[in-house]
């Protein structure tokens, strides 16, 4: 029921997602759909689970629970390129995205699932310990998450002739760089400058 309700977003945009067209779309009665759903808000907010949680899920997949930094990297970075060249992945969560405004409780679906992804990607990129402050390591979770965004945006303006792969290549050797040696400090960069300068 949830693949139906994110093939008509897709195809017919927000305004057709209804209980009905998804029952319809499924091949299930609407009483099915009301049980598991309880309304459209619930139908809502289960497309935008399996949009953001399908994600990383599709990630991790093609790697090994010890997988090494480059792998994981490269399984970060396979996505975004996914994100970037498929203008369906994401198309359904563009239809939801305007709703959040209007809906406390799909603003809050929304956020606390990007907290996840926020703090997904670290642990993908084995950046948990406690040897990293805090305020960093949720910047770069929010970081990559905005990379990915950024991309299927930036794919839906420009269409089929996209082509991100100067920025996805910058992207890994980014990544890459953060995995084998960590995230800096803000102030590092200044402090190296002024050694040089010294």
């Amino acid at each position: 029921m949830v693949a139906a309700a994110r093939r008509i977003l897709a195809r017919d945009g927000f305004a057709a997602l209804t209980l009905e067209a998804v029952s319809a779309e499924a091949g299930v009665n609407k009483a099915s759909t009301r049980y598991y759903f309880g309304g459209k808000q619930g139908l809502i907010e289960a497309v935008i689970r399996e949009i953001v949680l399908d994600e990383c899920a599709a990630v991790q997949s093609p790697v090994e629970p010890e997988g090494r930094p480059s792998e994981r990297v490269d399984a970060l970075v396979a996505r975004a390129r996914y994100v970037a060249t498929d203008a369906d992945s994401f198309s359904g969560f563009f239809e939801v995205l305007p709703q959040v405004r209007k809906s406390a409780a799909t603003r809050r679906e929304f956020m606390e699932l990007y907290e996840r992804w926020f703090a997904w990607n670290l642990e993908w990129l084995m950046l948990t310990g406690d040897d990293l402050p805090e305020s960093p390591k949720r910047g770069l979770g929010m970081l990559i998450s905005a990379v990915i965004d950024g991309l299927a945006v930036q794919q839906t303006i420009f269409g089929p002739g996209y082509d991100p792969d100067d920025c996805i290549a910058l992207f890994r050797e980014i990544l890459m760089g953060i995995a084998e040696g960590g995230p800096r400090s803000p102030t590092a960069g200044s402090r190296d400058e002024q050694e040089l300068r010294g």
